[in-house]
C-alpha cells in the first residue's frame, strides 16, 4: 500500500525503515519525521503524516508478533507513542502540519 505519494513510499517501505530504527542501541521513538529522515525522504504535503502514524503502529505490533523486534522495547515505543498523540490532541487546532517532525 502506498503511504505517501509524494516520496513514494509504502507500507512495506516502513517497515523496513522500522526494524532498521527500532534495532539500534539508542532507537528513537519512531515517529514519521524519524522514519522518513531515516529513509532520506521530507515529507512535502504532509498529508500523509496521519496514516504514516497508523502504519507504524500496525507494522510495530506486526514485527513484535513476528519476533523481529523486542516486545519490551514495542511495548515502550507504543506508550511513548501514544503519549506524543495525546499531548498533540491537546494543542489548539491552529497548531501548524510541522506537529510531525518533518515538514520543516
Amino acid at each position: 500500500m502506498i503511504v505517501c505519494s509524494c516520496q513514494q513510499i509504502s507500507d512495506l517501505d516502513i517497515e523496513l525503515a522500522l526494524l532498521d530504527i527500532l534495532n539500534q542501541p539508542e532507537a528513537p521513538i519512531p515517529t514519521p519525521g524519524v522514519v522518513y529522515r531515516h529513509m532520506q525522504k521530507r515529507m512535502q504535503c504532509c498529508g500523509c503524516a496521519p496514516l504514516a502514524v497508523d502504519v507504524i503502529y500496525a507494522r510495530l505490533e506486526s514485527l513484535e508478533r513476528k519476533g523481529l523486534i523486542c516486545p519490551y522495547r514495542s511495548f515502550s515505543t507504543r506508550e511513548r507513542l501514544l503519549r506524543l498523540q495525546q499531548q498533540r490532541r491537546k494543542q489548539p487546532a491552529n497548531t501548524p502540519a510541522d506537529e510531525y517532525e518533518s515538514c520543516e
